[in-house]
């Protein structure tokens, strides 16, 4: 039933008494699934026509007389408060952002606002390396966080994968940064309970007038991708730093190895604590750096 919001369109099924498929508009098979997922045998009407609700689902089915056999046509469809709801965090899916912002372009009325964009840096190697659902738990968690820091006129939305957009009502344009934090220490403290390391960029920008909306966009868009490029520069130069350390362990290894073979036990006993101290100083340079 999940990939129902992608047919868009009311699904019609037709059954016998026998509960065999004598039409649909989606592939039979698929349709079973769908007959099953609603609960619909227990649901068949003596009369006329019945109209539930399952999950998010509406459904209408109508007892019909077709050449003298009697035949139920069931019609499932989204319920309207459900079609702009993001399922795995709550937030507002990819269909609230695009009528949002087709509502805010026509919109004559000024309006100050902030928007954040925010994505998940470490999506794929959690995907990658422990499996779509710890991804599936990654996203649920940014999704919480979001919602948990954000006011009620603010709107959250999962604009699809690990993208997600905020937009902050009549806020000042320091406001954004705030939330930003908040955000990022909510799914630390979650992190920590989850025992899964999430990694967040994020980019923000402030309009006062609302035909400024596509360039607000691209303005946080491109503040976002100057967090990542800083993020992979500093990753560049530890990944260098850690080449420099081994380098200086190996030669300082070889040393070491050379006084083993050249002195006697007691002649390299002070030799050794110097090497030892002078590996242990870099060992505690390069952690400081790193924290």
């Amino acid at each position: 039933m999940e990939n129902f919001t992608n047919v868009g369109k009311t699904v019609c099924i037709l059954i016998n008494q026998e509960s065999i498929v004598c039409y649909s508009n989606i592939d039979k098979y698929v349709a079973y699934e769908y007959l099953e997922a609603i609960n619909i045998f227990n649901h068949l009407p003596v009369n006329d026509t019945i109209d539930y609700r399952i999950k998010r689902y509406i459904v209408t089915v109508d007892k019909v007389n077709l050449d003298k056999a009697v035949y139920y046509l069931i019609l499932i469809q989204l319920h309207r408060n459900y079609a702009y709801i993001d399922s795995l965090t709550g937030l507002h899916n990819r269909n609230y952002w695009e009528q949002l912002m087709s509502y805010m372009l026509r919109c004559t009325t000024p309006k100050r606002f902030t928007l954040i964009i925010i994505d998940i840096d470490n999506l794929k190697c959690l995907n990658d390396t422990k499996g779509h659902l710890t991804g599936d738990i990654a996203i649920k968690i940014v999704g919480q966080a979001i919602k948990e820091n954000i006011r009620k006129q603010d709107i959250g939305i999962r604009s699809g994968g690990d993208e997600f957009f905020i937009l902050l009502a009549d806020t000042k344009e320091s406001a954004a940064q705030k939330v930003i934090d908040r955000i990022r220490e909510s799914i630390g403290k979650r992190c920590e309970r989850e025992n899964i390391n999430i990694e967040i960029s994020a980019g923000s920008a402030y309009a006062d007038s609302i035909y400024e909306l596509e360039k607000v966009i691209d303005m946080a868009d491109n503040n976002l991708y100057k967090e990542k490029n800083g993020k992979k520069a500093q990753v560049k130069h530890i990944a260098d730093e850690l080449k420099d350390l081994k380098q200086k362990i190996e030669m300082l290894t070889d040393n070491i190895n050379k006084k083993v073979v050249q002195e006697s036990n007691v002649a390299i006993n002070n030799e050794l604590l110097e090497i030892s101290t002078k590996l242990d100083k870099l060992i505690t340079n390069h952690s400081e750096y790193r924290r």
